[in-house]
């Protein structure tokens, strides 16, 4: 995966590739169906794919993996034609081995190729992981409070419904080894497998606690394979291959940091997966969305101060403040937009003012006046009347 050397563009009628213009009709392209709640690929359709909203500038990937996975895809008896169609990836375009590929057509030939066979693991492993099983996972790990709590209940959750990997979660001081092993490695002699598990199990994790997990170096038993320079762009990091295990080395540290993750955040990654899987990370905003969850949940505005705030994130509050300031966005007025939506409710449903003050974390019902004043340019007895009915 790169983020320079090659753009390719879409319009209605044009295809760019590589600098390189080609005329063709609107692209035949399917709608993506929800990752893990499809059992088969929608009717195709005629329409021009994908928006400008897919694109991540520059950001291309090699042709090796599309390759790899259109080779699996034949041997399990899928129809090259179909998937090639599917991922609006021109044949002849893949017999050059330097030419680079859009993120979302790997994407859509991996997605057709789990959903054909109906099998997450491409039939590359000892059994089949059925398609729908990493939804399945994931919705239960945004359950979990910490990193470390998910990666052992993947653990946990693979050994109990396949023994086609085995997951392990090694801690010591400050270094962690998450290991994945497979067991019929023979049935992966390319380590198309094995490669995909490694970035999804750093990306995926990487979501779930909003920020890129700094790995120390990634173990790989394969030999130094003929594309890996490919590597240096999967992993921030160093990778190590001819080792005894695949692994992804982390601080130990990352493993108490939370999970901040609900059903609709879950809900719309896996509308993108596995798309997502293969861009660059990038959290936009995350930690004003995790600063405004926590402000809304608590009981007590008044003392709930940045620093409190940071501590529960697991940084200072130096960090916390720089990280919003980045994002556009300051405590304080995060704070009062909660205090405003707060009292607005209140104010709706008949509490008094005092009542509202309190509720919205002020011990001196004037003070709140003179805030609200500032919010809405109405005092809280001003909107209170406007409420009632019959004014106008």
């Amino acid at each position: 995966m790169m983020d320079h050397v090659i753009q390719l563009a879409f319009s209605d009628t044009v295809i760019v590739i590589a600098g390189k213009t080609t005329q063709n009709s609107p692209i035949i392209a399917p709608q993506i169906t929800h990752f893990g709640h499809s059992t088969a690929i929608s009717k195709l359709q005629e329409q021009p794919y994908p928006g400008p909203h897919e694109h991540t500038g520059n950001h291309t990937v090699s042709t090796y993996f599309a390759r790899a996975y259109l080779r699996n895809g034949e041997r399990m008896g899928l129809n090259k034609t179909e998937l090639l169609l599917y991922a609006a990836i021109p044949e002849q375009y893949l017999d050059q081995g330097e030419n680079r590929l859009a993120p979302y057509q790997l994407a859509r030939l991996l997605h057709k190729v789990m959903v054909d066979a109906d099998d997450e693991f491409m039939g590359l492993a000892r059994q089949r992981c059925r398609f729908g099983v990493f939804t399945l996972l994931a919705e239960h790990l945004i359950t979990c409070d910490t990193l470390g709590q998910a990666l052992e209940e993947s653990q946990r959750f693979y050994r109990l419904v396949t023994g086609a990997v085995e997951f392990r979660l090694r801690r010591e001081q400050h270094l962690t080894h998450f290991s994945l092993t497979l067991t019929a490695p023979e049935k992966d002699p390319d380590s198309v497998l094995m490669e995909l598990l490694m970035l999804v199990w750093h990306r995926f994790p990487s979501w779930l606690i909003g920020e890129v997990i700094p790995l120390q170096a990634v173990h790989l038993t394969l030999p130094v394979p003929v594309h890996s320079q490919e590597y240096r762009l999967l992993f921030p990091c160093i990778s190590h291959f001819g080792q005894k295990h695949n692994a992804l080395v982390l601080p130990s540290e990352y493993l108490d940091y939370p999970i901040h993750r609900n059903e609709e955040d879950l809900k719309q990654y896996l509308a993108k997966v596995p798309l997502v899987w293969f861009r660059k990370q990038n959290f936009v905003e995350l930690q004003t969305q995790r600063v405004l969850q926590i402000l809304k949940q608590s009981d007590d505005l008044q003392h709930l101060s940045l620093e409190a705030i940071a501590a529960q994130l697991y940084m200072t509050s130096r960090t916390l403040r720089r990280k919003l300031v980045a994002e556009g966005a300051q405590f304080q007025g995060l704070k009062d937009s909660v205090r405003r939506e707060r009292a607005i409710y209140w104010l709706s449903q008949d509490a008094t003012i005092k009542e509202v003050a309190l509720r919205t974390g002020y011990t001196e019902t004037a003070s709140f006046i003179r805030a609200f004043r500032n919010w809405t340019g109405f005092s809280p007895g001003q909107y209170k009347k406007g409420l009632s009915p019959g004014h106008h």
